[in-house]
């Protein structure tokens, strides 16, 4: 269910547009997006952060395709090791700078994505999160499958 849309007037046009951000995210457009009731109040203490990730529905993918050929360099590959929008599931993501929050309406700054896409959530950047709890004995440990 998404808790937020992009704005209209502040987002990035035309289908080419997932390739022309830069490459550290956090320059470009602000985007401005209205957050829908209940989840308002969900933003308490969001500010704290410089920057968030943002995962989205890529609303306007092909969700079809099995094989692709990335850059048309005559090769094809699987969709899952491709960072390609055309997904069976097409969930993006982006770390964006967190640039201000007014009651409903949250502005970001390097948000990847296009007009009118459906936010699905929004989080603190993992690497600014520093965990409450300090390691425990078997927190890196993994299991041979």
């Amino acid at each position: 269910m998404p808790v937020w849309c992009l704005s209209a007037a502040s987002a990035r046009r035309g289908p080419h547009e997932w390739k022309r951000r830069d490459r550290a995210g956090l320059t470009g457009r602000s985007a401005a997006s209205k957050f829908f009731e209940p989840w308002v109040q969900a933003l308490d203490s969001l500010a704290q952060f410089e920057r968030v990730e943002v995962l989205y529905w890529r609303h306007l993918s092909r969700r079809d395709l099995v094989m692709q050929s990335p850059a048309n360099d005559g090769t094809s590959r699987g969709t899952f090791p491709l960072r390609s929008p055309a997904r069976p599931n097409p969930i993006g993501t982006s770390i964006a700078k967190l640039v201000s929050i007014d009651r409903a309406i949250v502005t970001v700054r390097g948000l990847d994505c296009l007009d009118d896409t459906p936010l699905l959530d929004l989080k603190p950047d993992r690497a600014l999160f520093t965990p409450n709890a300090s390691p425990q004995p078997g927190d890196f440990q993994v299991a041979d499958l």
